[in-house]
């Protein structure tokens, strides 16, 4: 299926995010109707993203925008990373292993890297246990057997298999930098299709908690939105959310249980919380300025001490850990007894 997708007509090579380009302006224009909030400024555009027939918890009406508490790792990533259901924080190190590490910073290596292979993009735990990581460089996405450290081969084909997210039935979403397409797949039917192109250097992913909402962090042009047609299963057309500010970037994105979007400027480290029901972002915290390439977060696992309502970014040298007294959403390795 991948292969017949990928005899399109070949679009040019794309960016990476870390050869940036900061003088690059914002994007200032599109043609969906979602309100643009230029350099994320606050303020509701009269239109709300709220999804269709999902009642919001009544305690998210009023939860505070607050970072409770604030703890630093030392762990350096070569860029994403999850929690297992083992309790370990799971990343790819800088020699291309496949390393797990508790809360202590006790680390051991899970499954022996190649020696080459070392640009891991999307990093996700399934429910059986595996672990699914995209390989830019390679073009393909890998699972790993966190029992064996067997690596095999999921597909083979996507150009520049970027940012990783898993939903129910450990149907993955992931994103093609290289052609500017979001691509679905099946790991039960190993069936996979393009659900949305047109991006220029598709980022990041985030499912929302209904998982009818699929935001795309799209590098410098801004978070957009596909809005997912429950009767027909086919995803929309991406709506622009909001733009970056000039000179700045979006890559590592999640959603919390209330349904908030959370992302964080790549070169600044300021991280926000988007409410798609007033169609307003707010700042939560500005990291470390002195560091930039903040581009992959996760909330925690509530196994091995990692906790449910932290919300763990990246500037892959170090783990910062933001207590937010809100739990993310519900992923698949919650289903993995313990």
């Amino acid at each position: 299926m991948w292969l017949l997708l990928a005899c399109r007509e070949p679009e040019p090579v794309r960016r990476r995010p870390d050869e940036p380009d900061p003088t690059t302006p914002a994007h200032t224009g599109d043609s969906s109707p979602m309100g643009l909030h230029t350099g994320l400024q606050s303020g509701s555009t009269g239109h709300t993203g709220a999804p269709e027939g999902w009642v919001r918890p009544e305690f998210c009406e009023t939860f505070p925008v607050t970072v409770l508490s604030q703890q630093v790792y030392d762990i350096a990533t070569t860029e994403d990373f999850d929690f297992d259901a083992e309790g370990r924080l799971v990343y790819v190190d800088y020699n291309g292993n496949y390393v797990g590490a508790d809360l202590d910073g006790n680390s051991s290596i899970i499954s022996p890297g190649d020696g080459w292979n070392t640009d891991a993009r999307g990093i996700q735990v399934l429910s059986t246990g595996m672990t699914a990581i995209n390989y830019i460089g390679a073009n393909k996405i890998v699972t790993v057997d966190p029992s064996t450290g067997g690596r095999t081969d999921l597909l083979v084909g996507p150009e520049g298999p970027n940012a990783l997210e898993v939903g129910d039935g450990d149907v993955i979403f992931f994103s093609e930098a290289y052609r500017g397409r979001i691509g679905r797949l099946d790991t039960v039917t190993n069936v996979g299709e393009v659900i949305a192109t047109g991006f220029n250097y598709p980022n990041g992913l985030a499912l929302s908690p209904d998982q009818q909402t699929l935001y795309v962090s799209d590098d410098t042009f801004g978070i957009y939105r596909l809005v997912l047609d429950p009767t027909t299963g086919v995803w929309g057309e991406k709506q622009l959310v909001f733009n970056p500010a000039r000179g700045e970037a979006y890559d590592a994105m999640e959603t919390d249980e209330c349904g908030n979007l959370y992302s964080a400027q790549f070169y600044s480290g300021l991280i926000y919380r988007y409410d798609p029901y007033l169609d307003e972002a707010q700042l939560v915290v500005d990291l470390d300025p002195d560091s930039f390439l903040w581009n992959a977060m996760r909330w925690g696992s509530n196994r091995g001490g990692w906790r449910r309502d932290t919300l763990y970014v990246t500037n892959r040298t170090q783990i910062f850990a933001l207590e937010l007294g809100i739990n993310g959403r519900n992923q698949p390795v919650d289903l993995t007894p313990q």
